[in-house]
Parts: C-alpha cells; structure tokens; sequence
C-alpha cells in the first residue's frame, strides 16, 4: 500500500512541476501522478497527461519563437522516499525538446536515472547533433555506428545535476521559445528550492563535512 507520506509529498511536487511549466513556457499542462511498484519499493510516475496503462507521458507543446515551426517538450519524473523513508527522493527525470509529438530524435534531453547500472553517468545529457571531428575520432572497430547524440555528458551527477528550471532558461535565453512575463522570478524561486534541498540532502549524506564547516565557521547567527 503506498503510504499517506509518499502520495501526498508527490501530488505536491506534481502541482509545483505544473505550475513552473504553465507559469514559464507552456498551457495547460496537467501533471499526473500515477502508482507503480518496483521490487519492494513504491513508487510514483509524473508526466503531463500520465497514461495509467502504458504509464508514458505526452509531450506538449511549446511557442517557438521562429513562426510555422513545432517544439514538443516531454518532462516526465520517478519518485520515491529515500531509505529513511522520510523525504522524497527523485528516482528518474527525463526533460527532452523535440521538433515534433511523435518524433524519436530532437534538440536534446536530460537524463537522470539514480544508481545506473550501465556505467554511463547517473545524470548526462545527449544532443542529437553531428560533427566531423567526432566522425574522425570515433572508432568503427569498437563502437560501430554509434552516432554523436548516444554520447553521455555527464552534468553533475545525482546531487549537483541541472533541474528543470536550468532547461527552461536555456530555451528562454537561447530565444528558441516564448516566455510568459516574470518568467525569471518563478524560475529563481523554483531553483533556489531545488538546490536547497540539494544542499540539505548532500548535508544529511555527509555529517562530516557539516562538522568540520560548523568549527571552522560556526553556527551563522550564533557564536562560533
């Protein structure tokens, strides 16, 4: 059964995750929660319009700032508690930008997939891009056809990864799509929320570190 914690901390999260889109660069998306298991542990699956059978997610769309063209956006999260069972813990994110609803390759997208099992790193990013120094470098004998977009670049690994605010502002600044007014402070108070939590998960992971900045600085507010 999955618990009151669990399921109330993520409907929370889905409602902020709608509200950052709907409120920066997109309408009408609707975050769905929907349960899943895996092994002994419970966890949910986000996405905009969550399919309960074939729990995938739609993408949606974006206003391009060159008329007559498309943008697709897919955001899509696994959340679970972490092994304390006291906070919520994101298990998967994939945040991808694509020219079309159905295309399989597009501008680029964010992985994050905790603990990956394949030796790429926990969080990377893939470009669907070509170059021809990587045609020269890339080795046919060992890697086949292996194209410039299955390169993982790694960004941060699981505690310092870009969120989803960082994607947002790129596609902002980058004048690839429209914005909604006052883009920046949902953006600013959205990062500053993540990289808190951040902060205080890296902190709770590494009480020695917390030890030794508390004597070398003190208690801000307090004596040292």
């Amino acid at each position: 059964m999955i618990s009151d914690r669990l399921r109330d901390r993520t409907n929370k999260f889905a409602k902020e995750i709608q509200a950052l889109l709907n409120c920066t660069i997109a309408s009408h998306v609707q975050i769905k929660a929907v349960a899943l298991s895996k092994g002994d542990d419970r966890l949910f699956a986000l996405g905009h319009l969550l399919d309960k059978t074939t729990m995938a997610a739609q993408r949606f769309p974006l206003r391009p700032c060159k008329e007559r063209t498309e943008l697709w956006m897919d955001v899509s999260f696994q959340l679970r508690l972490d092994a304390e069972r006291e906070h919520l813990m994101v298990h998967k994110s994939f945040f991808g930008v694509f020219g079309a609803q159905e295309d399989k390759h597009g501008l680029f997208h964010y992985d994050y997939e905790r603990d990956k099992a394949d030796g790429y790193p926990d969080a990377h990013l893939q470009v669907y891009a070509q170059t021809d120094l990587f045609d020269r470098v890339n080795n046919p004998k060992t890697d086949g056809g292996r194209s410039f977009a299955q390169l993982h670049f790694p960004v941060g690994g699981k505690r310092f990864r870009p969120c989803l605010e960082d994607i947002i502002e790129f596609l902002i600044v980058e004048r690839l799509v429209q914005a909604r007014d006052d883009y920046e402070k949902v953006l600013e108070a959205g990062r500053e929320g993540f990289r808190r939590n951040q902060l205080l998960a890296a902190m709770r992971r590494d009480p020695g570190a917390v030890e030794m900045f508390i004597d070398r600085y003190g208690i801000p507010g307090g004596r040292s």
